[in-house]
């Protein structure tokens, strides 16, 4: 039962560290070219 817990801690972790890079992505360009990479479409709704 521990071994489960701390997968499942380590898999929130992981998730929240993802969904708050995904919304940093979508709200910003790149800083070297100045323009805007191809993202996925579902990051759309994430942006401001």
């Amino acid at each position: 039962m521990a071994g489960s817990k701390k997968k499942n801690i380590a898999a929130t972790i992981l998730g929240k560290v993802a969904l708050n890079s995904a919304k940093a992505a979508a709200d910003s360009r790149c800083m070297y070219c100045l323009h805007q990479p191809k993202q996925p479409a579902g990051i759309k709704k994430l942006s401001r």
